[in-house]
């Protein structure tokens, strides 16, 4: 059985951050950082199975958006990636990740970075940095 869920992290940054699933959600309040997200399967590697993140860019300017994933080597979890994002709509996939698709839009009032933590069985498995800069 796959446990495991998302936990958000503070970050420095103006966000307004919405995570949307077709699972029940909730809200929580760090900071400038505001979102709903709700709890996630995490799979062990090795099953077929892989969730996709689709990030939408709210806001009309041009945004350089750099998605970083780490690991902790024995969450179980793997086939990752570590991908630099520049396009409309950002989308990250992680294989052996679960299988509803989350959106994550967001329009961030500053420039700056957001942390979400993965976690397996109440254990940290790793995390996710989103940075934000404004295009030049």
């Amino acid at each position: 059985m796959c446990l495991g869920y998302i936990i958000w992290s503070p970050g420095a940054a103006n966000y307004s951050v919405i995570a949307q699933s077709k699972e029940a959600t909730r809200t929580v309040r760090i900071g400038d950082i505001s979102i709903t997200y709700p709890s996630v399967i995490i799979c062990k590697a090795g099953e077929e199975s892989s969730r996709t993140i689709e990030i939408s860019n709210l806001d009309n300017d041009p945004k350089y958006v750099v998605v970083s994933l780490s690991l902790v080597r024995s969450s179980g979890v793997d086939s990752t990636t570590i991908s630099a994002l520049t396009g409309n709509p950002y989308r990250i996939t992680l294989a052996a990740y679960g299988s509803v698709k989350d959106t994550l839009s967001f329009n961030p009032s500053s420039k700056g970075y957001a942390i979400f933590d993965i976690t397996v069985n109440e254990k940290l498995a790793g995390s996710i940095t989103l940075y934000v800069v404004s295009s030049p």
